[in-house]
């Protein structure tokens, strides 16, 4: 191997064309990476150390002497003598003493050399490929020392890409061994953080090669092992995969990135709404098959599907132990994502998996579930849901009984409805007991409504108001009787109950406002703005800022001519009367 001519391999690749790679910067004139006082250099050494460590008394005369034919083969562009040079500095572990120049001239260096080695434009006989497959080798050598010692990786990160192209993914992890052996000792947190920005930099930059060769053997124990002991870092974007055809690279960086979060947040529905934007449940399907998958196997699982965390779990090794615990939390997270889909089959299939591993399913999951048939109108597998809640003398919580009795009503079966209501009344009203909650109050309120009854709604807000102990109306109660006569177009009823409303002492919301403004704006009448300020005024809703705002904001979030022409209609009457804009009022309208 040796016997190659030295020629050769002298021999410049490429022409410098007066740009070199340094951390954070592009560098114009190449003479600058040689001065000795300059900022740049003091940026290509770790800040940890801003002068080399004094030299060992006996290494000294050999250190000296191997910086003097670095110098010679650096100012030679000798590849193969200057990676002599460096791996001996390595291998007497004098690396950290070199001067921060050389590693700028290592680095000019490889950008000779570097380019035309990964070129795939570059010809080469088989008698020269042993050669270049030489070079190729030494390049990778001395692009590890540079990156590791000085944190410059523009042309470690070229070789691995290079390496992970041609499927030679256990090179690509070599070499990140490699890296890790060769960064200088530092002091460390209590937890094995890397602390030395520098390193952290490097560590960065390499970990998009570094994680897609895992990626590519599928080894998820590894790389979220790296990147929780934050050795290797995960990108801050990834793909959007409901939109796309997703990578199998992506899909892995999409899991482990995932685990992440929940080792660190816990198992909160927070954490896997991000994964279902526009309610598509694809990537939480697959996280979820992931998990379930690698936890059902024998082969060194990192998840643990078990009921309790082991209390043992901190001091196990890494290389073992589980990374991750599919517990009841985590199930259930799944299932509440799932139904907010409208995915109540995934929700259901879950649920079953939980019974089948050997975990009792909670009532939280099969109200859960419960909710979820309500909303997409399975009648029949909502009231299957609700007789499971009932085995063995149970009762179903309150939740249980409005989800149920809302379905009812849906349906169209208003005398069950209302028998599970009194059946509610009885179990959770009344002296000594919770009080019903007006949720559920609302749920017979507006299901008496679609059923075309409302003068038995309005009864029940009467008996809501007079009781002495149940729960009064809220906004909510209020706002389901305007959208309903606001669909009936009978606006004496509307304004009537707007009174109630405004002197009922609550609050108008957002909804209310959506309901005036639907009402008054769809009949395209041009004096619509006066009427609706007309309509509140009868309402006894007092015309201040934060009232005209909320309209204003409610008009420009609908968007359309005619919804933005109502809201500068709006600002102008604020002006005319006297009444303040605020910040909110001005961002509403250019947000329009």
């Amino acid at each position: 191997m040796h016997s190659v001519s030295r020629n050769i391999l002298r021999t410049q690749c490429l022409h410098f064309r007066g740009l070199a790679t340094v951390p954070n910067r592009q560098v114009r004139n190449p003479r600058q990476l040689f001065k000795p006082q300059t900022k740049l250099q003091k940026d290509t050494r770790s800040p940890r150390s801003p002068a080399p460590p004094v030299v060992p008394p006996a290494l000294r005369a050999e250190f000296d002497k191997l910086l003097t034919n670095l110098d010679q083969a650096h100012k030679r562009r000798s590849l193969l003598e200057a990676h002599s040079q460096w791996s001996s500095l390595q291998s007497q572990g004098l690396l950290q003493h070199v001067p921060s120049h050389e590693f700028a001239s290592l680095n000019v260096l490889l950008s000779t050399f570097t380019p035309t080695l990964l070129s795939s434009n570059m010809v080469i006989d088989p008698a020269r490929e042993r050669v270049r497959v030489k070079a190729l080798q030494d390049v990778q050598d001395l692009a590890v020392i540079l990156a590791a010692q000085a944190g410059i990786t523009t042309h470690l990160v070229q070789l691995m890409e290079l390496s992970l192209r041609d499927g030679m993914v256990e090179e690509v992890l070599e070499t990140w061994k490699k890296f890790e052996g060769l960064i200088p000792p530092e002091p460390s947190g209590s937890n094995g953080e890397v602390q030395n920005q520098m390193e952290v930099t490097a560590r960065r930059q390499l970990s998009r090669p570094v994680l897609q060769a895992y990626a590519a053997q599928q080894d998820y124990r590894s790389a979220i092992t790296a990147v929780l002991r934050r050795r290797c870092y995960l990108p801050s974007k990834t793909p959007d995969i409901t939109k796309s055809p997703a990578n199998p690279a992506d899909l892995f960086l999409q899991v482990v990135g995932a685990v992440i979060k929940i080792i660190r947040n816990g198992a909160t529905r927070d954490v896997l709404e991000g994964f279902t934007r526009g309610n598509n449940p694809k990537f939480a399907a697959h996280f979820y098959e992931t998990l379930l998958t690698v936890g059902q196997s024998s082969d060194n699982p990192w998840v643990l599907i078990a009921k309790d965390r082991p209390t043992n779990l901190d001091e196990m090794d890494w290389s073992t132990r589980p990374l991750f615990h599919m517990g009841e939390p985590a199930f259930s997270m799944f299932v509440a994502e799932f139904s907010r889909c409208n995915r109540v089959d995934l929700a259901q299939r879950v649920a079953d998996d939980m019974a089948q591993l050997g975990f009792t399913v909670p009532d939280l999951i099969m109200n859960i579930l419960l909710d979820g048939y309500a909303k997409t109108r399975d009648f029949a597998a909502a009231g299957q849901i609700y007789a499971r809640l009932s085995e063995g003398g149970k009762t179903p919580d309150l939740f249980a009984h409005t989800t149920l009795i809302n379905a009812l009503f849906q349906q169209g079966a208003v005398d069950d409805a209302m028998e599970l209501f009194r059946k509610a009344e009885k179990l959770f009203g009344g002296e000594g007991k919770d009080m019903l909650h007006v949720a559920t109050y609302n749920a017979v309120v507006h299901g008496l409504l679609i059923n075309g009854q409302a003068a038995e709604a309005e009864a029940m807000v009467d008996f809501m108001l007079k009781s002495p102990s149940g729960p009064k109306p809220d906004t909510i109660t209020y706002n389901t009787l305007l959208r309903h006569y606001a669909r009936k177009s009978d606006a004496a009823n509307f304004v009537r109950i707007l009174q109630n409303l405004a002197s009922s002492g609550l609050e108008p919301d957002v909804y209310t406002y959506t309901t005036i403004v639907d009402t008054l704006l769809q009949s395209n009448r041009p004096d619509a703005v006066m009427r609706m300020l007309d309509v509140m005024e009868k309402a006894k809703i007092p015309a201040n800022t934060a009232t005209y705002t909320a309209i204003i904001d409610c008009l420009i979030r609908r968007k359309g001519e005619k919804n933005v022409r109502a809201a500068l209609q709006l600002v102008n009457k604020m002006e005319a009367d006297g009444i303040p804009a605020n910040e909110v009022t001005f961002t509403s309208l250019l947000a329009g």
